[in-house]
C-alpha cells in the first residue's frame, strides 16, 4: 500500500498561521482588549516609520488632541488669572475716551501713582483708554460697546477718574452721572483748581463746575493726551473711599506743576 506524502511545514510559517488562528476579532474584544490591542496595532505603525515620519503621523492624527488640551489650559489660565484679578484690591481704575491711539497712558498714570502713593504688593491698576464715545451721534453695534462701557464707569462705583473731551463732559453732566466740583472736591483741591475749572450745565442748581481742564499741563504732557481740549471728571456714584482715590489723582496733577 502506497504511503501518503505530507509535505514539510515552514516553521515560520506555522507560527503565523497559528498566531493569526489565537488572533481575536476586534469586534469581539472587551473595552480593555481592544484599548490593548489598539496600542500594539499603533506600537506596530510607528515602528516601521521614520523619525520624521512618526512626528507627521503624530500630528497628523493626534494634533487635534494637542490643540485641544493647550485650549483648555489656556482657558483655565485666563478663568484663574480673572479670579485672581477679582480677588486682588484696585490700586486705580481710570478711563481714557476719545483717545484711542494713545499707548502710554496706562504706563505712566501707574507708575506717577506709584511714586505718589503707597500701594499694596498684590494690588492691581485697572486702565482702560479704548473707548470711543461721540454723543451727537448715533452708535454702530460697536459704538454702542463703547456708549455701554461708557455707562458702566458712570455708574458702577469702581471707576476712578475719566478723562475725555468737552461734548463727553456736557452729555453725562446733564445727565447727573458727573461729580459737580464745587459741593464734591476738598476745599483745598476746589481753590488750587479754581483758574481751570470747566463749566456746563447739570442738575446742580448753584454751581455748574463739573470737570478740570488739563489742557497744557505737565500730566496731559507725561501721558500724551491727544483731546483737543483734555478735560477730567469724577463719576457722580462713588462712594467717600473711592472718591479719596480720585482726589489723589488730583493731588498728583498738581503736584507735577508745583515741580516745573
Amino acid at each position: 500500500m502506497s504511503k501518503l506524502y505530507a509535505p514539510d511545514i515552514d516553521p515560520a510559517l506555522q507560527t503565523q498561521n497559528n498566531s493569526k488562528a489565537e488572533e481575536k476579532d476586534p469586534l469581539t474584544m472587551s473595552k480593555q482588549e481592544r484599548r490593548k490591542y489598539e496600542r500594539e496595532k499603533e506600537k506596530e505603525k510607528l515602528s516601521e516609520l521614520s523619525f520624521w515620519r512618526k512626528v507627521q503621523y503624530i500630528i497628523m492624527y493626534y494634533g487635534w488632541k494637542f490643540a485641544g488640551i493647550l485650549a483648555g489650559t489656556a482657558l483655565i489660565v485666563v478663568i484663574i488669572y480673572r479670579i485672581y484679578i477679582a480677588c486682588c484690591p484696585v490700586a486705580l481704575d481710570a478711563m481714557l475716551v476719545n483717545d484711542p491711539g494713545n499707548e502710554v497712558f496706562a504706563t505712566v498714570l501707574t507708575d506717577l501713582y506709584k511714586e505718589h502713593y503707597e500701594v499694596k504688593k498684590n494690588a492691581v491698576f485697572m486702565m482702560d483708554s479704548n473707548c470711543i464715545v461721540t454723543p451727537d451721534e448715533t452708535p454702530d453695534s460697536v459704538g454702542l460697546s463703547y456708549y455701554t462701557k461708557l455707562y458702566s464707569a458712570m455708574t458702577d462705583n469702581s471707576t476712578h477718574i475719566i478723562i475725555c473731551d468737552a461734548a463727553v463732559v456736557d452729555s453725562y453732566a446733564a445727565d447727573g452721572f458727573i461729580l459737580e466740583l464745587k459741593h464734591g472736591l476738598p476745599d483745598d483741591l476746589f481753590e488750587a483748581f479754581k483758574d481751570r475749572l470747566y463749566e456746563c450745565d447739570g442738575p446742580v442748581e448753584d454751581s455748574d463746575y463739573y470737570a478740570i481742564d488739563l489742557t497744557g499741563t505737565r500730566f496731559a504732557e507725561l501721558t500724551q493726551l491727544s483731546q483737543e481740549r483734555p478735560l477730567i471728571c469724577i463719576p457722580c456714584c462713588l462712594d467717600d473711599t473711592n472718591r479719596e482715590t480720585a482726589f489723589h489723582v488730583l493731588q498728583i496733577i498738581l503736584d507735577l506743576e508745583d515741580s516745573e
